[in-house]
C-alpha cells in the first residue's frame, strides 16, 4: 500500500526474528502484540504501529498504521468457527448462538482483553461474507506483490 520495498528475512520462529531485531540484525518485525510488549516494555524494541483498524487493549498507546498515515491499512489475525459442508442449519444456528454466549462472558471477554483479541461475532452468513472479503483481499496483495507458491 506504501509502495515500501522490504527485504523478506525468514527465520524458524518468531523468537529468532524477535532475538535480530533486538539485536539490530534486522530493522523491523510484524508480531503479535502480547510476544512484543514486555521488550517494548522494557526498551529493547520500539512500537511503530499495530495492524488492526482500532488501538490494540495490550499497547493503547501504539497508534495503528490507518493512523500512522496509511489509510485503509488492515492486517489481522482472526479465529473462526467452521462445520463440514452440509451441516443442517438448526445446528450451525445453535452453535452460533452457544458460542456468542460463551464470547459474551465477561470472564472471556477480560481474558481475551488481555490478549488484544476482540470478540467478533457474526451469522453465518455474515462470516461467510467476511471470509470471501478476507480472501479476496489477500488474492489481491499476492497478485500486486507477485507472490508464487514454491
Amino acid at each position: 500500500m506504501t509502495g515500501t520495498d522490504l527485504l523478506h528475512v525468514p527465520h524458524k520462529n518468531s523468537g529468532e526474528a524477535r532475538n535480530d531485531v533486538m539485536g539490530g540484525h534486522v530493522q523491523m518485525m510484524f508480531d503479535a502484540v502480547t510476544a512484543m510488549k514486555s521488550i517494548i516494555d522494557a526498551g529493547q524494541v520500539r512500537a511503530l504501529a499495530t495492524t488492526g483498524m482500532t488501538r490494540s487493549t495490550v499497547l493503547p498507546d501504539v497508534p495503528t498504521l490507518n493512523e500512522a498515515g496509511v489509510p485503509g491499512y488492515e492486517a489481522t489475525i482472526w479465529l473462526g468457527f467452521m462445520a463440514p459442508k452440509g451441516t443442517p442449519k438448526e445446528i450451525v444456528d445453535r452453535l452460533n448462538a452457544e458460542i456468542g454466549k460463551i464470547v459474551a462472558k465477561p470472564a472471556v471477554k477480560e481474558a481475551w482483553a488481555k490478549q488484544g483479541a476482540v470478540p467478533m461475532t457474526m451469522t453465518a452468513p455474515e462470516f461467510g461474507t467476511f471470509l470471501k472479503s478476507d480472501i479476496d483481499k489477500w488474492a489481491k496483495v499476492i497478485e500486486k506483490a507477485g507472490l508464487k507458491p514454491q
